[in-house]
């Protein structure tokens, strides 16, 4: 006959927000939205306007009515208590506050000597102009450069180097971030080659009575190692901010965390070194 036939589910309590009622719905998987009935819409004293700007519907109180459909799996989370949030970490965050890069801000690491990259022997300058920016994406950008220059992590010079900002997007945004084409730097410096550990031999070295394990996110962590003077040329930009009369080059005064092949080596043995003293 081309008639479907639902179930009913048994009457349940339910809390309308202006009192307690009992009722059944029937369960239709198939059907996108929920559908209010004139038997439930009496229950809850339903006032339906139509205006211009679309249709509300109104309780009693006048308020809009939300509807909220989950699994009966799903039904208790409902009736959860919310938990306070945990306040052990406020003794640490007043004690050492500069540990914290919300509260710190962006430091230095201690006891580690400015790093110094060696060029390959026979190595040229590598010299490449700055491709053009259009608006939306230097407007972007102009945030994140005048922040890095106000930390310090970015610095004006005059160099004889030069390599081009490439203008990313962050996915389903419009936020613009300075990633530097460094591919002709990477060629004329000499390699690191890193240690990289078996993840098995990490995993052994584990006792098994280890049972509470604590990750760390080192945000900005490559910004917290000093460059030496005379490598920071190599990493020179073409900058105009007109706003901050910066009419020519830039560059960075620590390892920069993007584009350049060894950061994450040089940064993986000073924070090796640095630990070093608390293993067991």
């Amino acid at each position: 006959t081309g008639i479907k036939q639902y179930p009913w589910t048994t009457r349940r309590m339910m809390d309308l927000g202006a009192g307690w009622v009992s009722h059944s719905f029937m369960v239709i998987p198939d059907y996108p939205y929920p559908l209010l009935g004139c038997d439930l819409l009496t229950k809850l004293g339903a006032q339906i306007h139509f205006s211009a700007e679309g249709t509300k519907v109104l309780d009693q109180a006048g308020q809009p009515i939300h509807v909220l459909t989950l699994g009966l799996m799903d039904e208790y989370r409902l009736r959860e208590v919310l938990l306070t949030p945990d306040a052990g970490i406020q003794p640490w965050l007043q004690q050492f506050p500069s540990a914290w890069a919300d509260a710190g801000g962006m430091g230095l690491a201690k006891h580690r000597p400015p790093v110094f990259l060696e060029l390959k022997p026979g190595a040229d300058l590598a010299r490449i102009r700055q491709y053009p920016m259009f608006l939306e994406a230097k407007k972007g950008i102009t945030p994140h450069i005048r922040r890095l220059l106000d930390l310090g992590v970015l610095g004006p010079c005059q160099s004889a180097w030069n390599t081009p900002l490439l203008l990313i997007c962050k996915p389903n945004s419009n936020d613009y971030r300075p990633v530097q084409y460094l591919r002709e730097v990477n060629k004329r410096v000499m390699d690191i080659h890193p240690v990289v550990p078996h993840p098995y031999t990490l995993l052994s070295s584990i006792l098994p009575s280890h049972n509470w394990y604590t990750v760390l996110d080192l945000k900005e962590a490559f910004f917290s190692l000093p460059l030496a003077p005379q490598s920071q040329d190599l990493f020179a930009f073409e900058w105009h901010d007109p706003g901050k009369g910066i009419n020519g080059q830039l560059t960075w005064t620590r390892p920069p965390p993007q584009g350049f092949k060894n950061s994450p080596t040089i940064f993986d043995e000073a924070l090796h070194e640095d630990l070093g003293e608390f293993r067991s």
